[in-house]
């Protein structure tokens, strides 16, 4: 505890060059990265051995092992929230970041020694959906807190390095993970990844005492109960994402519980002492609902409170039209595989000679794609049209990056229709709406973290990444949503999605015309 105490806890606002902490959060977000990219290329295939072993028939092994990768996935970016929570309310980010770092570890180690066995499986998968979900708000808002005034204006330049290394580590490890499956079987392959995490682990604590370490507030007692009541009050809706098997009076029960047991700790704590946080200035504005009750909110608890809180929503309403994104972005793992398998898939390469191509190994294109064009943007296309007169804000790039999200599902589909008209189409076609979407990632995933973290005020950085992570659940939400869209004709269905992506993308240019940004800075 001691060591503590010659923590930095404000970045220095006189250094114009990198923080010293940032080698260190790179090659902690590359490794880890790895390892769940790794682990996650080959858990499909692994469950539904497993389910197989059980004596399970073929397709309802399949059924089982789609259904506990989706819980596992969606648990992953449900809890970011709650690390969200404990890192703003009692911990801080770095120990929330270290401390579910070897809870992650563990999750790894679980699966590795445990193979064969569902108890052992599932523990292993439900630590790393802990750790993993939990670390994520932290890890990127972690980033942003190491700069100052003098070298605020790298923040933009941190979070494209960030991503690059989180595709970096995505491409490599979807490539060995399932070679090594191959080769030594399932063990083995779970155990590099773990072996990763534990060195993702090990860079995270050497930079410790180069970390700006914001602290947590209230943090003690306090903390304590706005964490616990925090989390429950976010499981009333984060539940369903656990209990989606289950029956409506189990999902509802569940739900009700937790909401119970939240709003209890939170008014519990309101009497101890007074919070004015996102959650109490929220609840006060709502409960005294109605013609200026964000100022009398203000004159309850401050204005400083009260802006931060309303600057929440505003973000989320931004984060909404983001969703729709994910929602498009994830279909190149499902229905651009279902093209692909349609297509030609040989072809000669100089140096391997005469392959066939799996459908499912077109998407490594995509953190390819990622690698290569984040330096083409960052130095040459920015800057290119800067020197054109064209500032490209946050907010215009994303409008950009949406509407060409909607472009590759419109060249999706009319790949599609040249398949459904009896012509042979090579899947090197498929390349081209590959590139489109890739661009959109960089544009929106990119510059919706920088965004994100440059909007919310000091005490909810966490918190809005928490909420930026959600984007990617709600936008898979949404997908299930459209479900009914499935037995369309595939043309159809990448036409419906190209709709639905331009009309969000007009309404998030319109929203944006009018959003005033600011900069809460360190």
């Amino acid at each position: 505890m001691a060591e503590k105490t010659t923590w930095k806890t404000s970045p220095d606002h006189d250094n114009p060059g990198w923080p010293p902490g940032i080698p260190f959060i790179i090659g902690n977000e590359g490794c880890e990265r790895f390892s769940f990219y790794g682990m996650k290329a080959i858990l499909y295939v692994y469950l539904a051995a497993l389910y197989m072993q059980t004596g399970m028939a073929e397709k309802a092994a399949d059924d089982a092992a789609t259904a506990v990768t989706h819980v596992f996935v969606a648990g992953v970016y449900a809890l970011p929230m709650v690390g969200a929570i404990l890192a703003d309310r009692l911990l801080g980010k770095y120990d929330t970041i270290f401390w579910l770092s070897l809870m992650y570890t563990a999750g790894h180690g679980m699966l590795a020694i445990s193979e064969g066995q569902l108890g052992g499986t599932y523990i292993g998968l439900a630590l790393i959906a802990l750790g993993a979900g939990g670390i994520k708000p932290c890890v990127s808002a972690n980033v942003g807190d190491q700069f100052g005034k003098a070298n605020w204006h790298r923040l933009e330049r941190i979070y494209q390095a960030f991503y690059f290394i989180i595709n970096f580590g995505s491409f490599f490890s979807t490539l060995l993970i399932p070679w090594m499956k191959e080769r030594w079987g399932f063990g083995v392959a779970f155990a590099l990844p773990g072996i990763l995490m534990a060195i993702a682990t090990f860079f995270f604590w050497a930079g410790r005492k180069r970390f700006v370490h914001v602290p947590a507030k209230p943090g003690g007692k306090l903390g304590l109960l706005d964490a616990v009541g925090g989390a429950m009050l976010f499981m009333t809706v984060g539940s369903l994402m656990f209990t989606a098997n289950q029956p409506w009076g189990v999902k509802g029960a569940v739900s009700a519980v937790c909401f119970a047991i939240g709003l209890g700790l939170f008014f519990f704590r309101q009497k101890l002492a007074r919070d004015d946080g996102f959650l109490a200035v929220s609840v006060s504005a709502l409960m005294d609902a109605g013609p200026g009750a964000w100022g009398r909110a203000e004159q309850k608890y401050g204005t400083e409170a009260v802006e931060g809180t309303r600057a929440v929503y505003r973000i989320l309403g931004i984060f909404l039209f983001v969703s729709v994104f994910w929602a498009l972005f994830d279909q190149h793992a499902s229905s651009w595989v279902r093209q692909a398998a349609q297509m030609e898939l040989e072809l000669d390469l100089p140096l391997f000679g005469h392959i066939k191509l799996l459908p499912e190994q077109i998407s490594a294109a995509n953190p390819a794609m990622v690698m290569a064009l984040i330096p083409l943007v960052t130095f040459v296309i920015y800057p290119g049209l800067k020197k054109l007169g064209l500032e490209m804000t946050p907010l215009r790039r994303m409008t950009l990056g949406m509407g060409m999200a909607a472009l590759a599902f419109v060249t999706v589909a009319l790949l599609q229709a040249k398949l459904d008209a009896g012509d042979k189409v090579h899947v090197a076609w498929q390349l081209i709406p590959y590139l489109i979407m890739t661009m959109a990632e960089v544009l929106v995933s990119i510059t919706g973290l920088e965004f994100a973290y440059s909007q919310a005020p000091q005490r909810m950085k966490s918190t809005i990444m928490g909420f930026w992570m959600l984007t990617v659940s709600l936008g898979n939400v949404l997908v299930a949503l459209l479900a009914a869209f499935a037995n369309l004709p595939l043309v159809q269905f990448f036409w419906v999605f190209a709709g639905l992506m331009g009309v969000a993308a007009a309404l998030f240019g319109l929203i944006a015309r009018g959003y005033k940004a600011r900069d809460f800075t360190q």
